[in-house]
């Protein structure tokens, strides 16, 4: 039966795909066999039949077999269904893939560029398997060294993918997006690949693919954050009640996902099936938020118009190198743009198992790396702790340094393992820091350059709510208690300070009198500058008052308390539902395994079942980006490790930077490790004083972090990163 022939078709890909090419072989011999029997050698399923095979053939280097099936195949198709076919134009790509992988690349050329009209033709230029047939082209003058010829097409297959996204993204939840996205952001791994491997890229290349890049960089949390910031203003009420409708069904998930798997309802599927048909439904309704799609289209000519005349802009990238085969090798570089230009200068680093290596001999806790590459910089000293940490800035900054003369400021937005340095602190010699030799900003994509340059800056803040010295210990009643009687009086405490570390790994949080005595120096400086304060501390510092703020949110939202973030599950442990904690260690999603410490966490915290009713105390990223935080300008989590998190591909490091940027805050300052108590409380001191003095908020950190350095290691202070 045909069918039974398909099926074996199906599992011979399936052993192909893992590399058993005998056994692939035999079952496509046997569905071929069938398929000559029943249907004869003048039908087209057969002639499919021959090209599997042929590759398989191809694969296994018995390069005349492949080629004699792939001649036979052709012939068939050429004769029932003629030359203007997809299916001709696919067995035309067929034999040319035996050709290329022979090494007779003039045979395979015209057999390429012939499927490339046929799908021309037949499909149009906007059809995917256009932009793939471009691809293949491309790719075989790539190895015949023909780079002039692959240019051109390289481009027209990313605008295709690009123009394809555009008109489908709308139409997807954010998990469909993602799924999407993997699909087609192998477009920047390619494009990279080329300029990597053709030093003579035309400008307009170079200009393209650095479009490409910033594209690409966050799509999805920019696409997000501009659907929420519409529904939030929308006169629609339809869309409103949608929009509602979708919250609800995300509070209950999140609260679902805070429980035991035991304990979760027996709808939870269904529940998290409606509310992503709810989200494609909101992306489908807006109307406004479609038409505002192309206008998230910066390119590089626009962050160029964006930066000062001593100012560039840094995009780096990491990608899987294409080198005539994609290779085993994850690359670092660097896109670099200046005042005016509208052409990067793209800037090769670094191999990733390099830079693990070093991270690798800086040791695996976040104590020592910091100790390798930063501590250890005190003037004068020369220990191996230094070494590292010049071996460090030899591989990602020193490559930078030629096309950096006269630059004051720089503009910068990490990739994959860079998230996790303290470029401030890098040390360029023995005496000198990044810090002390330009102004650096972090961005989550330098698209925000151009951004910036229409928004009005701030020099002076006008509200702040404090969050601080939260009672993480509480008992049942207290916590029921707390849930009934939650405000925001202003309760701060004179608790004596004792040196803390603002993060744990295991057990219970400890208490951080610090944070107090943080919160009432920031308090007593706002109120004597006669500017709103609000303080949320011990059993106020709650997670029903911070959420209590959605939607009314202020200029600037403070919280001095712990910061987690776990990392992956153990597979095993998930399988088998160990866990000797809560239920937060063993989340796929890394939203729910960062977040925030508040008043009566370590209930939860410490695997008992939350009460119901009751926040639980830890405010997840998952449950912080469902808040509307539109108008606070400014997030500071004085809490450790608030910058890490998962990094996912181009979009990034998912966790509370994430889920604050879709809440809608536009600058948030987190930390990369621990950090200490006092001089914590220091560092955030001075920070606010310089905003006081009419310094804008970049200029104000500059300047706070500038004046920690001169007092003490970069361990004190260089955790923090203001991120934009």
């Amino acid at each position: 039966h045909p069918d039974y022939a398909q099926c074996l078709n199906n599992l011979a890909v399936f052993y192909m795909d893992r590399d058993r090419y005998e056994k692939a072989e035999l079952l496509c011999i046997e569905a071929m066999s069938i398929r000559k029997k029943i249907l004869g050698e003048a039908h087209p399923d057969y002639a499919g039949s021959l090209n599997a095979l042929a590759n398989i053939y191809c694969k296994m280097e018995q390069f005349e077999k492949a080629e004699s099936l792939s001649l036979e195949a052709l012939a068939i198709y050429k004769k029932i269904i003629g030359e203007t076919n997809t299916k001709f134009a696919t067995s035309l790509i067929s034999l040319a893939f035996v050709y290329d992988k022979m090494g007779s690349y003039e045979k395979a050329e015209p057999l390429l560029a012939k499927a490339l009209m046929i799908y021309k033709k037949i499909l149009g230029e906007a059809h995917p398997d256009y932009a793939i047939s471009l691809n293949n082209l491309a790719g075989l003058y790539w190895r015949m060294g023909r780079y002039e010829k692959a240019e051109p097409l390289v481009l027209q297959n990313s605008l295709i993918v690009i123009h394809n996204l555009e008109n489908n993204f709308t139409n997807l939840s954010d998990q469909e997006k993602q799924v999407y996205l993997d699909n087609t952001v192998y477009v920047t791994k390619w494009e990279n690949s080329f300029l990597y491997n053709y030093k003579k890229a035309s400008p307009a290349a170079r200009q393209h693919i650095g479009n490409t890049q910033l594209f690409f960089k966050g799509l999805i949390l920019e696409n997000t954050k501009k659907m929420l910031a519409v529904l939030q203003q929308s006169k629609d009420t339809a869309l409103v009640s949608l929009y509602n409708s979708w919250l609800t069904n995300k509070s209950i998930l999140s609260k679902q996902y805070a429980l035991p798997v035991a304990n979760r309802n027996s709808d939870l599927k269904q529940v998290e099936e409606k509310t992503e048909n709810l989200e494609k439904e909101l992306n489908r309704s807006s109307a406004d938020f479609n038409s505002q799609q192309k206008s998230i289209r910066i390119n590089m000519t626009d962050v160029g118009k964006g930066l000062q005349q001593d100012e560039i802009a840094i995009e780096f990238v990491k990608f899987q190198l294409y080198n005539k085969n994609w290779t085993d090798s994850t690359m670092y570089a660097a896109y670099i743009l200046r005042k005016n230009d509208s052409v990067p200068i793209f800037v090769p680093l670094c191999e990733e198992k390099q830079l693990q290596q070093l991270f690798d001999n800086a040791g695996t806790s976040a104590t020592n790396m910091v100790n390798s590459f930063y501590r250890g910089l005190e003037l004068g000293n020369s220990n191996s702790s230094s070494f590292l940490g010049m071996a460090l800035y030899k591989l990602i900054w020193a490559p930078l340094e030629p096309y950096l003369k006269d630059i004051k400021k720089i503009s910068y937005s990490p990739a994959g393992k860079l998230y996790s340095i303290a470029f401030h602190a890098l040390p360029v010699d023995s005496n000198t820091l990044l810090i002390d030799k330009y102004n650096l900003q972090q961005y989550t994509s330098t698209r925000q350059v151009a951004l910036k340059a229409e928004e009005n800056q701030t020099t002076k803040p006008s509200d702040i709510a404090l969050f601080g010295d939260a009672e993480f210990s509480m008992d049942s009643l207290s916590l029921v208690k707390q849930r009934t009687n939650a405000s925001g009086t202003d309760l701060t405490s004179t608790s004596i300070y004792i040196p803390e570390n603002r993060g744990s790994r295991g057990g219970a949080w400890n208490d951080l009198p610090g944070t107090a005595e943080e919160v009432k120096k920031i308090k007593a400086l706002f109120d004597e500058n006669k500017i709103a304060t609000k303080s949320f501390i011990q059993t106020t510092a709650s997670e029903e008052n911070l959420k209590a703020l959605s939607g009314n949110s202020p200029q600037i939202l403070h919280i001095a308390t712990h910061g987690f973030f776990l990392p992956e599950p153990d597979k095993k442990k998930k399988e088998t539902g160990f866990n000797q904690g809560n239920t937060y260690t063993l989340a796929d999603d890394p939203l729910l395994r960062s977040g925030l410490i508040l008043s009566g966490g370590n209930y939860a915290w410490s695997g008992k079942t939350p009460i119901e009713g009751v926040e639980d105390g830890i405010a997840t990223a998952y449950e912080i980006s469902q808040l509307n935080l539109s108008k606070t300008e400014l997030v500071v989590l004085s809490a450790c490790e608030t910058a890490l998190g998962d990094v996912k591909g181009s979009e990034g490091v998912f966790g509370l930077q994430r889920a604050f940027k879709m809440a809608g805050v536009k600058k948030m300052i987190v930390s990369l490790w621990q950090v200490p108590d006092k001089e914590t409380a220091e560092l955030m001191t001075a920070f606010y004083t310089y905003w006081m003095k009419g310094k804008t908020i970049e200029e104000s950190f500059t300047q706070a972090q500038a004046e920690m350095r001169k007092k003490y290691s970069p361990f004190y202070w260089a955790a923090f990163v203001l991120v934009e």
